[in-house]
């Protein structure tokens, strides 16, 4: 080494090597330099881009809230966001494509669903140009970022149980108490009260399984006092305070995109029969029509009639009687559709595919509604295929009974056994939303309720001596009724004309089973499905009958209105539907939620909005490959 260095030209051979290795150290370190500072980049526009495509998502979704619907896809202009740092100033362009509906839902186990209330919101995101470096060295950088961002309305059928209301027809608290068990959602504007009474497996607590929002408190029958055990009874959470959910008064979704059926305006002497089987339905039009021969009818003391003689004669009552007259309709084509009715709806069968069954007035649900795919009493959540959906621009009620436009003959098909297995009463897989509102009337809210809620006997028709004798009591008491008289009294109680679907009927039924719902209700009012033999909170002790305010005779107890008829012997009373028991009337409640219903929705459900709240809600956000990029916003 000595030797080398003692060498003048050994010096310049070392000094040229060491400047070829500064040089080739200094390519070497620039280069990776500048690739660092390449991956800063590439990682800021990565991460800025991703941050873009999320908010440009929530830009469509707000798009979407201002829309309310679109029916085609929508481009949304083009816009610039420019970030600067002290590195790096960058132009980013963003843009989106809206497209209604979709094939599929956010659960692969649900593969059918309300397409049309769903949106797919795709957006594109890439680096315009860069000062100081973009990732790639050119103005357009090779970062780009495409995402779909699903939103769908949140409809009513994400709630168990939902009232607007949380007060009877008559303005008073109805109570939850002890066998009263919810499953899934729960929520009320209104003050929710509860009660311990009852019995039931909560210590006579009622029992929340799912997650119960109100707009205001939990209150406790009778003093409206707070001291519950919470912790016991809201297993799945309580939330006070929340929210106000506003209730539409219109079915508009359902008005806009079902199909009419029935006559195409409303006209209160309609009805409409559907008995449905899978995609059809048998269906008939009823027209109420007056029957103006049978509009006066002679009047004779209660122990002389019949026959009724001339002598006895008193007076004439005069009333206007209506029968109704039925014609079949078309009822074909129902499946994967919504439908809309002027009229009031009958209805009960066996549903296949998504149906939803709008109404201007009332549902009556005169049998089971069950769905093609699930046998009676067991579970729908396994069922990818069929969902039902009740809307009711008034109430959705349960019929007492009615009689068929096939054969004419009386049925009560949903009343049942409450011992059976499955639960007899009847069965609704549906989910249902009784919109009316009332106004300054509360008995004019919609309301879930049931029918003939004050049962009193009434004497039928008999045949004496080869002749029948009908409505025999319009022949022994005075119609319509002044003041108490005629229709009540200390041995007495019958039932007034025509309350009764069926009227007149010897032995009506008291307890009728289970409303049995593996879906959802919602309703502007909390209706009865319960109601005690005399109401003790809105009691009419002087058998005033006056429907209208719920004024219906006294008491239905079998005690005191059970009585032998004067003049053909046999025994007049109440009584429970065979195998059912419970010193009430009405049913017991057997509810469900339908956990699809997370995911999915029936056809044009009426959607949920809240204060301070999104009209669409985000299901899912997915960041996909840019190369398949939809032309549109390439």
């Amino acid at each position: 080494m000595k030797a080398i260095l003692r060498n003048p030209s050994g010096n310049v051979s070392i000094a040229m090597l060491l400047m070829v290795i500064s040089v080739m150290s200094g390519f070497t370190m620039a280069g990776l330099a500048y690739r660092d500072i390449l991956s800063f980049h590439y990682d800021y526009e990565n991460v800025q881009s991703l941050l873009l495509l999320r908010s440009e998502a929530h830009r469509g979704q707000a798009i979407m809230d201002a829309l309310g619907a679109i029916m085609v896809p929508l481009v949304t202009s083009e816009r610039t966001v420019e970030v600067v740092s002290s590195e790096a100033k960058k132009t980013f362009k963003i843009k989106s494509l809206l497209v209604p509906g979709g094939s599929a839902l956010v659960d692969e186990n649900i593969t059918q669903g309300d397409t049309r209330q769903i949106t797919h919101v795709h957006s594109r995101v890439y680096t315009h140009k860069g000062v100081r470096f973009a990732a790639a060295n050119s103005p357009r950088s090779i970062v780009k970022k495409y995402g779909v961002y699903t939103l769908e309305y949140e409809t009513f059928a994400k709630f168990m149980y939902f009232t607007d209301f949380d007060k009877d027809p008559n303005g008073l608290p109805i109570r939850h108490y002890g066998p009263d068990v919810f499953y899934g959602r729960v929520h009320s504007n209104e003050d929710i009260w509860i009660r311990q009474a009852g019995g039931g497996n909560n210590g006579g607590w009622p029992t929340f399984n799912g997650w119960v929002t109100t707009a205001g408190e939990i209150r406790v029958y009778p003093g409206g006092g707070h001291d519950f055990p919470e912790d016991n009874i809201f297993l799945g959470g309580l939330t006070e305070h929340y929210a106000y959910t506003n209730f539409p008064e219109e079915a508009t979704t359902i008005r806009n995109r079902g199909i009419p059926f029935g006559p195409s305006g409303y006209d209160p002497k309609y009805i409409i029969y559907l008995d449905v089987d899978g995609s059809s339905a048998e269906a008939h039009l009823g027209i109420v029509v007056r029957r103006v021969h049978r509009d006066s009818i002679d009047v004779y003391p209660p122990n002389k009639y019949p026959p009724g003689n001339p002598a006895d004669f008193q007076y004439a009552n005069r009333y206007a009687a209506y029968d109704t007259t039925w014609s079949s309709m078309g009822g074909g084509g129902l499946a994967n559709k919504s439908h809309y009715c002027t009229n009031k709806l009958w209805l009960k069968g066996s549903f296949e595919g998504y149906q939803t069954f709008g109404c201007r007035d009332t549902i009556f649900i005169i049998g089971d509604i069950l769905l093609k795919g699930t046998p009676r009493g067991q579970s729908p959540e396994t069922n990818k295929r069929d969902v039902v959906g009740l809307v009711a621009e008034k109430s959705i009620v349960v019929k007492y009974g009615y009689r068929s436009p096939v054969d004419s003959l009386r049925y009560h098909e949903t009343c049942g056994s409450g011992t059976s297995d499955p639960k007899g009463g009847v069965w609704i897989y549906a989910a249902m939303a009784a919109l009316g509102d009332g106004g300054d009337n509360a008995r004019k809210d919609g309301v879930f309720t049931f029918e003939y809620q004050h049962p009193h006997p009434s004497v039928p028709d008999v045949v004496i001596n080869n002749t029948i004798y009908t409505w025999i009591d319009l022949h022994r008491r005075r119609f319509p009724q002044q003041g108490r008289t005629g229709w009540f009294n200390s041995t007495e109680q019958i039932d007034y004309p025509w309350y009764n679907p069926l009227w007149p009927e010897r032995a009506p039924y008291l307890e009728r089973g289970y409303i049995n719902v593996h879906g959802s209700i919602s309703q502007r009012r909390r209706g009865f499905v319960h109601r005690n033999y005399e109401d003790q909170d809105y009691p009419n002790p002087t058998g005033i009958w006056d429907q209208t305010i719920d004024q219906c005779g006294g008491t239905s107890a079998p005690g005191a209105v059970t009585h032998q008829d004067p003049v053909m012997g046999f025994t007049l009373t109440t009584r429970d539907f065979p195998g059912s028991s419970g010193g009430g009337i009405g049913y017991k409640k057997n509810y469900h939620y339908d956990n699809r219903f997370y995911y999915t929705s029936p056809l044009d459900f009426p959607e949920v909005t809240r204060e301070e709240s999104k009209t669409f809600t985000g299901v899912k956000w997915e960041v996909k490959n840019p190369l398949n990029i939809p032309h549109a916003i390439q």
